[in-house]
């Protein structure tokens, strides 16, 4: 049974719009638009000539191979629920490769509406999220993680990054109105603005590169003398001025000269002695966490404080008590003593209380409380080789694991199935101190593809990659090439492909941006029948 091609021209494009709207907002648009350009797909029918035209469209199968290589991964597996779940989640990897490239190729207005449905539910996300933001900004035990409402704040970092580069091609390429190109260049200015208050360090990362990657690629088109000079000395400024931001913030990290512990008091106002740990130098706001310690004076008067016990108490980060307490003095510069705790604000037990272990995080600066957390984190490492809880330490963690699984399993991987297993059975052998829920897969999705199916599946997965700028000129585009670098330099430092988000942006968006638009060609034959 088939509609009239107008009705399922309507469709499909309505099924493409609730994926724009849905990745920011809502699984279950997304799901839902998915099976309406499924279901529209087959009942327009022409089956076998569709499978004509994907044969002769190898970026395509690529694309495709990808998902059958998840379910041929299965015949090697032995967890066939985790493996179902797997599949369940990569469908998208399935639906994109076939329906788009071989429906209805859309005008470029249609193309573009698409888009700006996309970015309007991008912005208007962002303006929910900073609102949520502000209105929880002085609540002690606030995750900066929630700021984002919808989605995980890393995988909307890349909706937002994508949203931004979309808006600047509008202004730069699509628009000829004067009003216009301002308020895209506005909107894109506020989503500079937004992604550093999300605080997702894979997102300000990824903005970085990817505007100065894509303003070296406009510049290099620039016909006019001085826009090519301003250009060319923004592309020289902008990483000194990134260089000089982090050099600071390490230098304000590190004191001049650590202090003399020879020099230091042995004893409280009280008689209590001191512990000064000279093995342990970390440190808080340039102050030694593990100096000045007077614990039994700690452990009395906290008690007269709050009602969460000292010694083995847990905040509310599920940190214990004793160790957010004599960070957070640190860094206030007291001594951890009953003299320290007696300077501490009804504010600051607050804090403790919510897990706050420095009173910086107090104060809305989030790029600089980020940096200032990586190299708190890289210290941790360096003296307690511990990296529980600790994202970019805990990571290194996560790539070794995944690296010695592949080796383990080089030619053909673990399977679909088995990623968790094996990971789990990696953490025992090498026996880390991390607790069981901070046991996490790689986070990087290249190493967990290779672990999964080894140097085989590694292969094809690169070549569906890398093979869209060998075969197709519509990935030499503005927002092709952005879109690649935001997905590839996602998949660095996360399992983009693992979630539902992830992969739904990544299916999406390299099948809407090279096969969509009616008026891209390539050395594909690319034309589909209406």
């Amino acid at each position: 049974m088939s509609l009239n091609p107008i009705w399922h021209r309507w469709i499909y494009l309505a099924g493409l719009a609730l994926v724009a709207i849905g990745l920011p907002f809502s699984k279950a648009f997304m799901s839902i638009g998915e099976m309406v350009l499924a279901v529209n797909f087959l009942l327009e029918g022409r089956l076998g000539q569709r499978f004509r035209e994907l044969l002769s469209k190898p970026t395509a199968l690529l694309f495709l191979g990808v998902f059958v290589l998840h379910a041929v991964g299965l015949l090697w597996t032995t967890d066939f629920e985790y493996a179902l779940e797997d599949l369940r989640v990569k469908l998208p990897l399935l639906i994109f490769p076939i329906i788009i490239p071989l429906s209805y190729k859309l005008r470029r207005t249609e193309f573009l509406w698409i888009a700006a449905l996309f970015c309007a539910s991008v912005v208007i996300n962002s303006f929910l999220s900073t609102y949520n933001y502000y209105t929880h900004l002085h609540d002690p035990g606030f995750d900066f993680r929630k700021i984002s409402m919808f989605t995980s704040h890393i995988r909307f970092s890349l909706m937002v990054c994508m949203a931004y580069l979309i808006l600047l091609n509008c202004a730069w390429n699509e628009e000829k109105t004067l009003s216009y190109k301002i308020f895209y260049i506005a909107l894109a200015a506020w989503l500079s603005v937004f992604v550093f208050l999300l605080q997702s360090m894979t997102g300000v990362v990824l903005w970085l590169v990817s505007s100065y990657c894509l303003l070296l690629y406009s510049t290099l088109y620039m016909r006019k003398a001085m826009s090519r000079t301003i250009g060319l000395a923004a592309l020289v400024i902008a990483p000194m001025l990134v260089g000089v931001y982090l050099w600071k913030q390490i230098d304000d990290f590190y004191p001049d000269q650590l202090p003399d512990m020879s020099t230091f008091d042995t004893q409280t106002e009280n008689g209590v002695f001191y512990g000064h740990d000279s093995t342990n130098l970390m440190l808080e706001n340039g102050n030694l966490i593990y100096s000045y310690v007077a614990l039994e004076e700690l452990r009395q008067e906290w008690a007269k404080k709050s009602d969460l016990a000292f010694a083995d108490g847990k905040d509310d980060k599920g940190q214990f008590v004793s160790s957010t307490l004599i960070r957070y003095l640190s860094s206030k510069g007291l001594r951890k003593d009953s003299a320290g705790i007696a300077q501490l604000s009804e504010k600051d037990i607050e804090a403790i209380e919510s897990g706050i272990a420095n009173v910086r995080y107090l104060e809305p600066d989030p790029i600089g409380n980020r940096v200032y957390t990586i190299i708190w984190e890289y210290e941790k490492m360096k003296y307690e080789r511990n990296a529980e809880g600790h994202s970019v330490a805990q990571r290194l963690v996560y790539w070794t694991a995944g690296w010695e699984i592949f080796k383990s399993n080089p030619v053909i991987g673990v399977g679909t199935g088995d990623v968790s297993n094996a990971f789990n059975q990696e953490y025992e052998e090498m026996n880390t101190p991390m607790k069981e829920r901070f046991r996490l897969r790689a986070h990087n999705q290249f190493l967990t593809i290779a672990l999964t199916f080894g140097m085989l599946g590694f292969l094809l997965f690169f070549a569906s990659v890398v093979m869209p700028f060998f075969t197709l000129k519509s990935a030499n585009s503005f927002l092709y090439l952005g879109f690649f670098i935001i997905a590839m330099g996602s998949m660095l430092n996360e399992d983009t492909l693992e979630t539902q988000a992830g992969v739904t942006f990544y299916a999406f968006f390299n099948a809407f941006l090279l096969y969509s638009l009616r008026s891209s060609t390539s050395s594909e034959e690319e034309s589909t029948s209406a």
